[in-house]
């Protein structure tokens, strides 16, 4: 859970030109995302929203279903 996503974990997402990524923390919210890799993000030009996983899942849903190219990392393990 810590450090958590980093910046590196997201580079193959950041190389398919994807507007917005989200990202799930796990349904307790313990998967730490720093601030560098939420700068890393917006400096590439990308949205980035930080939420629990399910809530996660459900705006991945949404916004695919509107068209908008997202990406997602889901940590769905505690």
């Amino acid at each position: 859970h810590s450090p958590g996503v980093q910046p590196a974990d997201l580079e193959e997402i950041v190389q398919k030109d994807v507007k917005t990524v989200v990202i799930g923390r796990g349904m307790s919210e313990a998967l730490q995302v720093p601030t560098s890799t939420v700068d890393y993000l917006k400096k590439n030009g990308i949205d980035v929203l930080v939420l629990q996983t399910e809530k996660a899942v459900a705006e991945y849903n949404a916004l695919a279903a509107q068209g908008v190219k997202v990406g997602g990392v889901f940590h769905s393990t505690c």
